[in-house]
């Protein structure tokens, strides 16, 4: 697959039941496209970025995203413990996963905003 040059994070919310943790899987070897979307409404003009990220088979790992993930652009350094300590990397929201791992270019597709 072409362009599968970059680092990805995914981070997930666990429930706990007395405190929620965060895990996260980092996944290189990947694509990451980004679009800015224009679009009218009745209010005016309505501009909203989406990320585009492929992830070839062979790097997928026993770590697949899922809606409500949240997947930053590169590595994360430390741990996260909060929300808050996801900020400074300007996280993306996961809002959809296609498994394509069928065909002739075998892919996990994701979209985040």
């Amino acid at each position: 697959m072409l362009a599968c040059t970059e680092t990805v994070t995914f981070v997930r919310l666990v429930k706990g039941v007395d405190a929620d943790t965060y895990e996260t899987a980092e996944i290189s070897g990947v694509s990451w496209f980004n679009k800015t979307r224009i679009r009218t409404e009745n209010n005016g003009v309505v501009y909203n970025n989406a990320v585009q990220i492929r992830i070839p088979a062979a790097r997928v790992s026993a770590f697949l995203p899922a809606v409500g993930d949240f997947v930053v652009h590169g590595s994360i350094s430390g741990s996260i413990e909060k929300r808050s300590d996801l900020e400074p990397y300007k996280p993306r929201k996961v809002m959809a996963v296609g498994d394509n791992r069928r065909g002739g270019l075998p892919h996990v597709a994701v979209i985040g905003q």
